[in-house]
């Protein structure tokens, strides 16, 4: 069966639901009153019914090890990538996202680069994943509030911001980038992207990601020895100029790993 029909369908409900949800998410968490009570929704389409909890990263991913975390670059905390989650409805999480991730996981498991290389529909799949990825994200900050660092001096009416507010600081920045990102997903032509869109392999044994919201996302599957970076508003004129861009900062993140550098 062809993933496009749920292709279709999830940039239908990004262009038509996206204004409401996206206002409802900023007056919830962002621009409305702090002490407001929140109806809970879905963070896609906005339905109020048959929530569940979306994996911002899959799970087969980083293989649902609990142990598996990521720091935020607005604390240095740690966060256990299985318990970050954005409420989804039913329909939303299992019959659209899902659906996209178990065709991303068919394609990674089964394509040999030694022996052959992606389909361009194959290619716009991976680049359609990893947006959505950027989306969830956004939403995640959004939707968190802001916790000192142990070892931070404590100012209590900080508490009742946002992670994505504290990192930039500025209401119209925040909703900016979100929009964006869900713009991204409403996008059907994805041409000036297919050159933004670096894969390669990995002999490293453990799970491995960075990102920057609307700038780029590092991705390093070690269970099918692949790795997959995405600038998400930079286009490139070649694949070589896309990869020394990638490159440059793929050696800044290692530098200060010991683990080895993939191969693009």
């Amino acid at each position: 069966m062809s993933i496009e029909p749920k292709l279709l369908e999830i940039r239908k409900i990004a262009r038509e639901r996206g204004k409401y949800v996206m206002g409802k998410l900023f007056d919830d968490y962002l621009t409305g009153y702090f002490d407001k009570i929140r109806i809970p929704s879905c963070s896609f389409c906005g339905a109020e019914e048959n929530l569940t909890k979306e994996h911002i990263i899959p799970k087969w991913v980083f293989e649902s090890n609990p142990k598996t975390s990521f720091k935020s670059d607005v604390n240095q905390l740690d966060q256990s990538y299985i318990k970050a989650t954005i409420p989804l409805c039913g329909k939303c999480n299992s019959e659209l996202f899902n659906a996209i991730e178990r065709e991303v996981q068919k394609i990674i498991s089964e394509v040999d680069l030694k022996k052959r290389y992606y389909s361009p529909e194959e290619w716009l799949i991976i680049i359609r994943w990893l947006e959505i990825i950027d989306f969830k994200f956004q939403v995640w900050d959004l939707r968190t509030d802001f916790k000192r660092h142990k070892k931070a001096e404590f100012i209590p009416f900080l508490s009742i911001f946002s992670i994505a507010f504290m990192r930039d600081g500025s209401v119209r920045t925040v909703t900016t980038k979100a929009r964006m990102a869900r713009k991204r997903i409403a996008t059907k032509d994805k041409t000036k992207n297919i050159s933004s869109l670096i894969v390669g392999t990995t002999k490293n044994k453990s799970f491995n990601y960075f990102h920057t919201s609307n700038e780029f996302i590092f991705l390093e599957i070690p269970l099918h020895n692949k790795c997959f970076f995405y600038f998400y508003h930079r286009e490139f004129k070649s694949d070589t100029q896309a990869k020394r861009a990638a490159m440059k900062i793929i050696k800044s993140a290692f530098s200060d790993d010991k683990s080895e550098n993939p191969t693009t």
